[in-house]
């Protein structure tokens, strides 16, 4: 990481396009981005990416985004990260459903990318500088 504002964002969206562009998005801002496409590959990756902020889709293959946030909350790599679910499903049982499962905010699609902006800025305001 080259300075404060950079995150390790994981990313998992099972829409393919959706993925990318975010990513590019992301990336172009600094930040670290590991893509992953279904809820099983993204737990699988969790540990060894050790993410500060998981956007995830709720729709996920594999293993649904509900039950991905409860099992990154049980991981100690992935326990304190921030968990953002991205969802077509927005009705306040949706976010209540998000809240009991682990995640800290809930965004519904179409999402745009100012509402993730504003999540980073925040989160990159929180952090310690790095080690001098």
């Amino acid at each position: 990481m080259n300075n404060a504002a950079t995150l390790r964002i994981l990313l998992a969206e099972d829409n393919i396009d959706i993925a990318a562009s975010l990513a590019i998005l992301l990336e172009a801002c600094g930040h670290e981005v590991m893509v992953t496409h279904d809820g099983m590959q993204a737990l699988q990756a969790a540990p060894g990416f050790r993410p500060d902020l998981c956007l995830l889709d709720i729709g996920l293959p594999g293993l649904h985004g509900y039950d991905l946030a409860r099992r990154l909350r049980q991981l100690a790599a992935t326990q304190n990260a921030i968990l953002v679910a991205i969802s077509g499903w927005s009705e306040p049982q949706d976010k209540s459903r998000s809240r009991d499962a682990g995640f800290d905010h809930h965004l519904a699609k179409p999402v745009e990318f100012g509402q993730i902006q504003n999540l980073l800025d925040n989160l990159s305001a929180a952090r310690p500088p790095p080690d001098q």
